[in-house]
């Protein structure tokens, strides 16, 4: 199976680097996007603690566990993971029973629904298959995005407020926790009501709304319209926003807070599209990557723990360092767009205007030029 791990040969300009430069991968952990935890655990609702009524819940946790590690939906219909699935007993790690609060025994109840099971998954394990199957794996560190949601009723408009829609609130977090998506919503505090207005979702006043998202550093921006049509009625319609990519859609429905969900079940899935992607055999590509200001041993651990939480990287290599610049040679799943939008998340590196002038050789066959930030 190929490695991720980066291989380091230390050029004659780094060899000042040594021994030092594993001590600083052991002590430094930088913020890369949102760190995401739980992904390789799931828990489901089981009529029993049976030996088979335990496996069927294990193999249910699987698959909604695999859908949040893969980011794609529909990843355990596929024909390779159906032996996995069969035999998911023998990916767990530990596991353990809960009531659900209000019913079953906590009541008296003698209800057979009254128990959930929660799974922990060997991570290394759920890893190594997807790779050999040639799978996707969305690491832990993944883009946060802020949910604006007005609602319209009765010929009123108001912004969602967290005491008085909190069913609404509550699915839009359920939906995200299943999904390994971060979700931010709005304090709506006296500084947000201030900063967005009703009217700025009904107007579609991006500009507005970043500025009053700021506060919380989203990696991206969700906006909701949700209007009510009639008794039974819903509309809803979504703009996701990403630093110059949008993205737009509606859905209609009787429940309110089943259309939230399934906006965010949506986000979800466009995310992983673009960071995660199913792709067939043959889908790797070598890129070179050249980072300039590079002039620490802090500066060049957080690139390390950059490129390790590429989903779309297979492997990556040192090959080339200068005074204040390296060059990896990476092989990356899904060609050099889905790799430019996971280098994107975390603020670590930015993409050089153009590439820099009287480069030489250190500079020849190289696709992408970033810089510090």
């Amino acid at each position: 199976m190929p490695s991720r791990q980066p291989l380091m040969p230390f050029p004659v300009a780094w060899s000042r680097i040594s021994l030092l430069l594993l001590i600083l991968f052991l002590s430094i952990a930088p913020a890369v996007a949102s760190q995401v935890d739980g992904l390789y655990s799931a828990e489901v609702a089981v009529a029993g603690q049976s030996a088979e009524q335990r496996t069927e819940g294990i193999g249910r946790a699987f698959a909604e566990m695999l859908v949040k590690v893969t980011g794609n939906r529909g990843i355990a219909g596929r024909g390779e993971l159906q032996e996995a699935l069969k035999q998911s007993p023998r990916y767990v790690q530990q596991y353990r029973y809960r009531l659900i609060p209000g019913t079953g025994e906590e009541s008296g109840s003698e209800a057979d629904t009254s128990r959930l099971l929660t799974v922990q998954f060997d991570a290394e394990a759920v890893r190594r298959l997807l790779r050999e199957l040639r799978l996707p794996v969305w690491g832990e560190n993944r883009p946060a995005g802020i949910v604006w949601m007005g609602i319209e009723s009765g010929g009123q408009r108001r912004l969602l407020q967290p005491e008085s829609d909190s069913a609404l609130m509550a699915a839009m977090t359920a939906a995200a926790e299943k999904r390994g998506i971060p979700l931010l919503l709005p304090l709506m505090d006296l500084e947000d009501q201030a900063a967005v207005q009703v009217a700025d979702l009904w107007g579609n006043f991006i500009q507005n709304i970043r500025r009053g998202s700021e506060r919380y550093s989203p990696d991206l921006i969700v906006t909701g319209r949700l209007a009510r049509l009639s008794d039974q009625l819903w509309r809803v319609n979504w703009h996701l926003y990403q630093g110059d990519r949008s993205s737009i859609w509606r859905d209609e429905g009787g429940d309110p807070a089943q259309l939230a969900a399934a906006g965010i079940q949506r986000v979800a899935d466009l995310l992983a599209e673009r960071y995660a992607p199913v792709l067939g055999e043959g889908s790797l590509s070598r890129v070179r990557l050249r980072i300039s200001g590079v002039n620490s041993l802090e500066q060049y651990a957080r690139v390390g723990e950059l490129l390790g939480s590429q989903s779309a990287l297979e492997r990556f290599e040192l090959i080339a360092a200068e005074p204040e610049a390296l060059t990896y040679e990476l092989q990356a799943r899904g060609g050099v767009q889905v790799l430019e939008q996971g280098l994107s998340l975390g603020g670590v590196i930015e993409p050089l205007p153009e590439p820099p002038e009287g480069g030489g050789a250190l500079t020849e066959g190289i696709d992408l030029y970033y810089r510090m930030r």
